[in-house]
């Protein structure tokens, strides 16, 4: 809608500012119909693993279905430290555990994300194929990836499209639990 909007930031996580949220307020003078969309996907299929690769891909197609090809394509790529617990497992605990009162400390648990941007250009079949290998060898704890392309027209229109995957460090996860996490000095914890 035309008019008057305004958009709020939120700061998450473990940042030195004064303020963690903001707003900025801006007009919309003029709306522009969009002619064409964009998806991405994942070529391959996972699990993925740290040593192997994933290729990822988006398509741009004008919206009476004709692809969109030479068209100038931008990636984003995030990566961020994660978790991974299989199903069924919900006792178990996998990888680090964070207690609740974590949020106390100022060093991470995880690490921090990393971001890495490439350009290229659709093909005549108005896609671009991204191909991104996971050479980490410290790794120890599955990450995230995000992949986001932002494709833009001649008319200089840009839409974006994203899609993500989860990398595993191994092929075999080691689970524990316990009854209760606390027990009194001298007492047996005994760990599954």
């Amino acid at each position: 809608n035309l008019g008057y909007a305004q958009v709020n930031f939120a700061a998450v996580g473990n940042l030195d500012v004064e303020n963690y949220d903001h707003y900025h307020s801006f007009q919309i003078q003029e709306f522009r119909r969009p002619e064409f969309e964009v998806s991405a996907r994942n070529e391959t299929t996972g699990p993925y693993f740290v040593g192997d690769h994933a290729i990822v891909a988006v398509e741009a197609k004008y919206y009476a279905g004709d692809p969109l090809p030479n068209a100038e394509v931008s990636w984003y790529v995030t990566t961020s430290p994660s978790s991974y617990q299989p199903p069924n497992w919900s006792d178990f605990t996998f990888g680090h555990w964070t207690p609740w009162w974590w949020y106390y400390y100022d060093e991470p648990v995880y690490g921090s994300s990393q971001y890495q941007s490439y350009a290229g250009f659709t093909d005549t079949s108005g896609n671009h194929y991204l191909r991104m290998d996971f050479n980490q060898t410290n790794i120890q704890q599955p990450f995230s990836v995000i992949a986001e392309a932002t494709v833009m027209d001649v008319n200089r229109q840009a839409w974006a499209g994203s899609t993500s995957l989860l990398v595993h460090p191994a092929d075999l996860y080691v689970g524990m639990r316990s009854e209760r996490y606390f027990v009194e000095r001298g007492s047996p914890l005994a760990i599954d």
